[in-house]
């Protein structure tokens, strides 16, 4: 597996000075000394001082960490990129849960959610009476139809408050004709390709089509806006003058100007964009005034990229040690990242060990007890904890039961998180 932190750690340590002088301060965290100490006894002062707080507090079992101080600085960071002028939309498969969607909000002073999952879209509109919410995907018309089915009337009003994503003109007859059934109004949102070649609508010529065919059903239909999604930018380092940038600009552009010849005033409408990875580049451009972002407030590892350089890591898994062998007895003569062998409560996560860090390969992979090798230099023993980072947010999070809070150095809440099928 090997040392896998990718991220800028001298950013890390100057971000993380920032945060102030609290319990383990995280200007420790991955600096030399830290890491020298890590090299010889396993984990530096961070991860050592979270191992002891799970041998005394924890379940003994797999758990997901989310630091609140490294948190709130990313929801700072997000919430600044987008600015006074345009909409933060939260997106909730990445932060999948209510507690801290609720904590999102409150820092970020923004209501607007996507949402991705119909059971996750009934929870919203449950618990969130207030929220502008935004389909992030086009949903089979029988998902939108189940919605209606388990929504109750608590004060939050679909016709108003949840924008459903349409990408083709045979979408937009289905959901009508849903609409006409259930005798409600639905807010359309069209999903525009702006170069991810992943559906949508092409050309501000088919854009046309579909807002003709909802202003003949106004009963039924309302025009939202629209949504063009990038993340084909997210390896380019780019900036506004990119020409990759400037062509998603200009799609965009050209279907908002065709919604403004259909009499329709562009401010509006939701005019989405972005994510975790793109929503930088926008800063200084009024194109888009809505932008999504939801891994970013917990930077998992696929997020460690250029745009994010100022986020820090907040999100991890903790496992127990179950089986220490000092001398490795699988592979003879091992090279020294194999000289130990451990076992592990569980495995086969996507994600990647960040501390101990001198890590060999691994024997095999197991979701019961993974085998994991590591330099001699590595005092760790049975009921120590290893540390991972998840490779994303969105369905790891939903694998361990309650997010375990650590907020200045102690365990101080759990939260749950959504379940699959409501």
């Amino acid at each position: 597996m090997g040392d896998e932190m990718t991220y800028d750690r001298r950013s890390f340590l100057r971000h993380s000075a920032k945060l102030g002088s609290s319990t383990l301060a995280a200007n420790l965290l991955w600096s030399p000394f830290a890491r020298a100490q890590a090299e010889r006894h396993g984990h530096d002062d961070y991860f050592a001082h979270l191992n002891g707080l799970l041998k005394g507090q924890g379940p003994g079992r797999p758990v997901m960490l989310l630091d609140k101080r490294f948190v709130d600085h990313n929801i700072d960071q997000i919430a600044g990129s987008v600015g006074a002028e345009k909409q933060y939309r939260i997106v909730v498969k990445s932060l999948p849960s209510v507690p801290l969607l609720k904590h999102v909000m409150q820092r970020s002073k923004s209501s607007a959610l996507m949402v991705f999952h119909q059971p996750f879209l009934n929870e919203v509109a449950k618990t969130f009476p207030m929220a502008d919410v935004l389909i992030g995907k086009p949903m089979p018309v029988q998902a939108a139809r189940t919605f209606y089915q388990q929504h109750a009337n608590n004060g939050f009003n679909p016709a108003t408050q949840i924008q459903w994503l349409i990408d083709t003109q045979e979408r937009l007859h289905q959901y009508q004709a849903l609409a006409r059934e259930l005798g409600v109004r639905m807010k359309f949102n069209f999903e525009l390709d702006v170069g991810l070649r992943r559906g949508g609508f092409d050309t501000a010529e088919q854009v046309a089509v579909v807002l003709n065919q909802v202003k003949h059903d106004t009963q039924h239909s309302l025009f939202g806006g629209l949504m063009g999604y990038e993340p084909q930018l997210t390896g380019l380092k780019a900036e506004l003058g990119h020409p990759q940038v400037r062509e998603v600009l200009s799609k965009y552009q050209a279907s908002i100007d065709r919604v403004k010849v259909a009499g329709y005033d562009p401010e509006k409408l939701t005019l989405n964009g972005a994510g975790s990875h793109t929503l930088k580049i926008y800063e200084r451009d009024h194109t888009m005034n809505d932008l999504s972002a939801g891994s970013g407030v917990v930077m998992p590892t696929d997020f460690d990229t250029h745009h994010l350089s100022a986020n820090l890591p907040g999100l991890f898994i903790a496992t127990p040690i179950l089986k220490h062998y000092p001398v490795n007895p699988a592979v003879p003569n091992p090279p020294d990242d194999m000289e130990q062998l451990y076992y592990i409560y569980g495995g086969y996560w996507k994600a990647k060990m960040v501390s101990p860090k001198k890590i060999g390969k691994p024997l095999y992979e197991s979701t019961n007890q993974s085998p994991i090798t590591t330099s001699s230099k590595v005092d760790l023993t049975v009921d120590d904890y290893m540390f991972m980072r998840p490779t994303q947010s969105e369905f790891v999070m939903l694998q361990f039961g309650d997010l375990m809070l650590i907020d200045d150095g102690e365990i101080t809440e759990q939260w749950p998180v959504f379940h699959q099928t409501g």
